[in-house]
């Protein structure tokens, strides 16, 4: 009879054995650490991936040798751009795309596989009831180990883009052709070179400059000749309140200058900032202000300044006279019996005469003397840097000899004669209102004293005149 025999391991095998499971468990346990770490690196790829191709495209298919829809990507912030994945996926893209869509992807395909890098396009296609408008771009899928396995489609909606930028067209067509058709004159320079950069048609036309031209110019081309500091001026101005606004003078390019008002601003495009100049050509109102101020200024029947003009004239003569310290004398001219001619050859009669006296005593004054009526028959000369009183004695002389000359006035001679009277500044007044009293006061003694005749104003003559 056989008997089973029990083996007993000595205490140093167990051991050893023991052992060697403990070693066999923490290399499972690496192991299993080592496929997780694995796993989670493969789901952060997968991730970044998706990640990178959310940020990329709109929605990313790849696509089989065949044109199959194999794998389908969307991005999530920007879902329902495309058909379910269960409408295309599988599916030949023949079968998802319009004819005229799938033809142009057909065409990228075989530029890829003719060796091209990529191929875009653009196409459109109504979803939601809406036209909607894409790019496409198809480049190769090489799977790992580098074979060729397919196409990438990369579809990005590009439809706000696309009105944005016609709106930005349409907008910019509009202030081209506001810009280029205003009749306002615009022109835009560069604020440190001064270089003119663009100048509208009606600035053009207005300096006679052509396009061309314009290109070369700088701003001291447009602006009138001794105003450089405009451009000083401007941009202090600028610099605190962020526009111009002032009359200024444009030169033309044959040299005449245009009155205009004229606004500048900076305008900034394109990272750049240049000076818009916008002004208004206001020659028109600078003539209708010009004869606004003749007609307040001077006699409407001679067209010599007037009472108001001359008084204004006077003190500013006397004032540059007591500065400088020279003798300033005025003459006073009143015409003898003047009542008569009109009475008898009548009223127009008489202003013409007025006019030709006024014409007479005109061409006879120094450029620096200032004639004026400053009443019916009544005429005052102011005689400025008079040297001495006898120069005034033969001016006199010389107006009276003058006025004693027949006037042809509507085919009859007419003979007339006046009195004169004169002062000094400043032995007989220090200011405009007592030179002319006694200037007057001098003519009223002439006249009353046998007349076309000329007197010296002398403190005595007071109160003997009986004027005033």
């Amino acid at each position: 009879m056989i008997m089973d025999k029990k083996i007993e391991k000595t205490k140093p095998e167990l051991e050893n054995e023991n052992k060697e499971l403990r070693n066999r468990i923490s290399e499972m346990e690496d192991a299993l650490v080592e496929m997780k770490l694995e796993l989670e690196s493969a789901r952060k790829k997968q991730n970044n991936l998706l990640s990178i191709i959310n940020s990329i495209d709109d929605l990313f298919f790849i696509l089989g040798l065949d044109g199959t829809f194999i794998r389908y990507y969307q991005s999530t912030d920007r879902p329902n751009l495309f058909l379910p994945s269960d409408r295309f996926l599988g599916k030949h893209f023949s079968d998802v795309f319009p004819e005229k869509v799938g033809a142009k992807l057909q065409k990228a395909i075989n530029d890829v596989e003719d060796g091209k890098r990529s191929s875009c396009f653009e196409y459109s296609m109504e979803i939601k009831g809406k036209e909607q408008i894409f790019k496409a771009k198809v480049t190769k899928f090489d799977a790992s180990g580098g074979k060729f396995f397919g196409f990438i489609l990369g579809i990005n909606n590009i439809t706000e883009g696309k009105e944005r930028e016609d709106l930005l067209s349409e907008n910019e067509q509009k202030y081209r052709a506001i810009f280029t058709q205003s009749t306002e004159y615009v022109f835009l320079a560069d604020i440190d070179t001064r270089r003119i950069l663009e100048a509208n048609k009606a600035i053009q036309n207005l300096l006679g400059y052509t396009r061309d031209e314009v290109k070369d110019l700088t701003l001291y081309d447009f602006l009138a000749v001794g105003q450089e500091d405009i451009y000083h001026e401007i941009l202090d101005v600028l610099k605190k309140h962020s526009y111009f606004i002032g009359e200024r003078k444009l030169q033309r390019k044959n040299g005449q200058l245009v009155d205009v008002e004229i606004s500048v601003s900076i305008i900034t495009y394109s990272n750049r900032r240049e000076l818009c100049f916008i002004a208004r050509d206001i020659t028109p109102r600078k003539l209708a202000e010009k004869q606004l101020y003749h007609a307040a200024t001077h006699d409407r029947l001679t067209g010599l300044k007037n009472r108001l003009l001359f008084y204004d004239i006077l003190g500013k003569e006397l004032a540059r006279a007591r500065r400088n310290k020279y003798i300033t004398a005025l003459i006073y001219i009143d015409l003898d019996n003047f009542k008569r001619v009109n009475d008898t050859r009548g009223h127009s009669s008489g202003d013409k005469l007025l006019v030709a006296v006024g014409s007479r005593l005109n061409a006879i004054k120094r450029d620096m003397d200032t004639l004026a009526r400053i009443g019916g028959d009544e005429y005052v000369l102011i005689l400025p840097e008079i040297k001495n009183e006898e120069n005034v004695a033969k001016k006199a002389k010389q107006i009276l000899t003058e006025l004693r000359k027949p006037f042809d006035i509507e085919g009859y001679h007419i003979e007339i004669t006046a009195s004169l009277g004169y002062s000094l500044f400043s032995k007989d007044g220090n200011s405009p209102e007592s030179l002319i009293k006694a200037a007057d006061i001098a003519m009223y003694y002439a006249k009353t004293h046998g007349r076309d005749s000329c007197k010296r104003y002398l403190p005595q003559l007071k109160g003997r005149t009986g004027r005033r």
